[in-house]
């Protein structure tokens, strides 16, 4: 099978107009005789404000993750539903699955699930019998068939997963932008367009608050050898084509910078060398799903730095394992 996945971002589905668009780039591409997938965010502004609604009826702090996750899980339905649609009235045979139909088995970390299987068995079946085959982003299902969220940039790691799962020949992430800048083209406007780029510079550059790639999407495309391209939705642009070339020259390819982080100071004797508070720091932050950008450490002090909606949560786990634990 030539199968070929497509994601396209909240900004490309947003409308009836630009969903159009959208049928248009499926529909040339299901011509050249590819097997399609296509994967789909919410449109707009949907899941933020879905995340408004849940807070007119209780306070913020009263909502569970796991009832939130259910919520937003709706706003990818409602494209994967409306693309469906459409499509068919266009002539073509099309599917929309949600992301347990579709086999993305997830943990139980409600708001920032990973996902641990992709069975596409379903997706298969629904390719051979000629189905375009839409689903919905963002989400999974854990083993008890609870609804979870994938968390920011979710869609693009649900894309990547999938095409990983499938064999696929390629993973297209269409957005509004031609690709993958040298720097934010908003803030410099002579930011040129990037051809190639490495999985590792793309890595780091994610890692470090580039927003056009998710690096959990690009951490999953390197550990598969999944060839990725950053294409705009509006354009014909060739786009930037992320893969395991290596850039043996000495030019600069990237300028970027990362907002709302926090920095969370552990202070204590020899610090530096003690093995077992790192590993603990380490341990906690996989479990919580919390990503490190930055660590450093002085004699006294571990510094590490991470996203300033996690900073409270990291702080009361690592006290909980660095010094209640110990305490007791």
């Amino acid at each position: 099978m030539n199968i070929i996945v497509q994601k396209y971002g909240g900004s490309s589905v947003e409308n009836k107009e630009k969903l159009e668009l959208v049928c248009n780039k499926i529909i040339s591409e299901k011509e050249k005789n590819n097997d399609l997938v296509v994967i789909v965010s919410a449109q707009g502004k949907t899941t933020n404000n879905l995340i408004s609604t849940a807070n007119e009826y209780a306070n913020e702090t009263q909502i569970s993750n796991k009832d939130l996750d259910f919520l937003l899980s709706t706003g990818e339905m409602q494209t994967a539903a409306l693309l469906s649609i459409m499509l068919k009235s266009k002539g073509y045979n099309a599917v929309c699955l949600n992301g347990s139909q579709a086999g993305v088995i997830t943990d139980s970390n409600f708001g920032n699930a990973k996902i641990l299987d992709v069975i596409p068995d379903n997706i298969i079946s629904n390719l051979k019998e000629g189905n375009i085959v839409i689903i919905t982003g963002f989400q999974g299902t854990d083993i008890l068939g609870n609804i979870t969220t994938l968390g920011r940039g979710g869609s693009d790691l649900s894309a990547v997963a999938i095409a990983c799962a499938l064999d696929s020949k390629k993973c297209e992430i269409f957005s509004d932008i031609d690709g993958i800048y040298s720097a934010d083209p908003k803030i410099i406007n002579n930011a040129k367009l990037i051809d190639t780029i490495s999985y590792d510079e793309m890595l780091e550059a994610a890692s470090a608050g580039a927003k056009v790639l998710h690096n959990r999407s690009v951490n999953m495309a390197k550990k598969y050898d999944l060839e990725i391209t950053s294409k705009c939705t509006f354009s014909n642009s060739r786009g930037s084509i992320v893969s395991d070339s290596v850039n043996e020259d000495t030019q600069v390819h990237f300028i970027t910078k990362k907002d709302d982080i926090s920095k969370i100071c552990i202070v204590g004797p020899m610090m530096l060398s003690n093995k077992d508070a790192i590993s603990k720091i380490y341990k906690v932050a996989d479990e919580e799903n919390i990503q490190i950008y930055m660590i450093s450490f002085s004699e006294l002090s571990i510094n590490v730095i991470v996203d300033l909606n996690k900073a409270e949560l990291f702080m009361k786990k690592l006290h909980e394992n660095l010094i209640e634990k110990d305490a007791s």
